[in-house]
């Protein structure tokens, strides 16, 4: 419940501040369990995300954002867990692969941290070992927009990737680097397309 209110909130907030163009399928209506990922530019791309998605978007937060009992309580009611970056986290794995048997969404940053600069940045091998586990399509978006007040910002939803030729396949962390990677690809073509357009 708290999701919702809080995603209405966010939604009219950024129409408020920006002038927000979403291109694609948000409702994600054609498959259950999946990932959507993204490059991640600003710390509002998963309010982008999360507020204009017609279904709950689970993500992973860092650890460090719990620490607050307060900020604890909100975060976990909002449907995040937590995740210790740098390692192997296997609690974010196991919750990871749980949320989505149950058919809901994760989202996912495979570069691990804000990339300002636009360029590609190597991707963690999370997000292939996690849908090939769970054996769940991925969902590619590209976010443009350079968030200043009043500026557009665009949310690009490309079609679903299924991964079904890696099932059951002994994959090392280096060929789940390189299917991450290859994932990641898609989205910096998609930017590229969608950046052919002026903001």
């Amino acid at each position: 419940m708290l999701y919702k209110v809080v995603a209405v909130i966010c939604k009219n907030l950024l129409r408020l501040i920006y002038r927000v163009r979403v291109e694609g399928d948000m409702s994600l209506g054609s498959v259950e369990g999946c990932i959507v990922y993204a490059n991640h530019i600003n710390y509002l791309d998963p309010v982008v995300m999360g507020g204009f998605s017609k279904r709950q978007i689970r993500f992973m937060a860092k650890t460090e954002l719990y620490g607050n009992r307060f900020f604890r309580y909100i975060l976990l009611k909002l449907g995040t867990f937590p995740v210790r970056r740098g390692e192997a986290d296997l609690s974010a794995v196991k919750t990871s692969l749980r949320l989505l048997k149950n058919g809901e969404i994760l989202g996912m940053f495979p570069e691990g941290t804000r990339n300002k600069s636009g360029a590609p940045m190597d991707a963690e091998p999370g997000l292939s070992m996690i849908a090939i586990k769970a054996k769940v399509p991925v969902i590619p978006m590209a976010i443009l927009s350079s968030y200043r007040v009043f500026s557009q910002v665009r949310l690009v939803i490309g079609e679903p990737i299924s991964l079904e030729e890696f099932y059951d396949k002994k994959l090392t962390m280096d060929h789940h680097r390189e299917i991450s990677n290859s994932l990641m690809g898609r989205v910096f073509t998609m930017l590229q397309e969608a950046g052919k357009e002026t903001l």
